[in-house]
């Protein structure tokens, strides 16, 4: 497009007017742009301001897919990252979904496959590290629980044989886990 050969300034400027003017006044645009020395239809002028206003749709409706992933995982990098795989996927399935037999190239297939092989690979190792995250934080509780106890025993002893209540051990117990999460 012939758009795109401007100079980078005056690209920004374009851009910065189309999104003033609400991609609109695409003859003034290019008579415009006549005025700084290219010859540039209004048509053309439509079709680069039509692209750009799509790219920015993408734009914010991924900006939205990703706050509401962050909202929604509350700041757990575990679930963050489960949901942005979730996302990548559907963006993939809808891309297989719109192509044309005509557009599907072998290599185009190709890439697709190799996305979905990365992305499964991706999620079943980001799988995997969540369950020995978790197992190895249940083990490290559990040390801290059996010593707490055992100190708590000895104290227990110390001060004449009277054993803590079933309510004192579970308000021990609920205390650690509040400190490991």
């Amino acid at each position: 497009m012939k758009l795109l050969t401007l100079d980078p300034k005056l690209r920004a400027e374009l851009d910065r007017r189309l999104v003033e003017g609400h991609f609109s006044d695409y003859s003034g645009l290019a008579k415009w742009l006549g005025e700084k020395g290219f010859k540039i239809a209004a048509k053309t002028v439509h079709r680069y301001g039509s692209l750009m206003e799509r790219r920015l749709e993408q734009v914010r409706t991924a900006t939205a897919q990703a706050r509401a992933v962050v909202d929604e995982a509350g700041g757990d990098d575990d679930r963050i990252t489960a949901a942005t795989l979730k996302l990548v996927q559907q963006r993939l399935f809808a891309v297989l979904v719109e192509l044309d037999d005509a557009d599907l190239k072998p290599s185009n297939l190709a890439a697709i496959a190799n996305s979905v092989a990365q992305m499964t690979r991706a999620a079943v190792m980001q799988e995997r590290w969540t369950e020995e995250s978790r197992a190895r934080l249940s083990e490290r509780v559990g040390k801290a629980e059996r010593k707490v106890i055992a100190q708590v025993r000895t104290a227990v002893e110390a001060a004449g044989g009277k054993g803590l209540s079933d309510d004192a051990q579970k308000q021990i117990r609920a205390a650690l886990l509040e400190i490991t999460r």
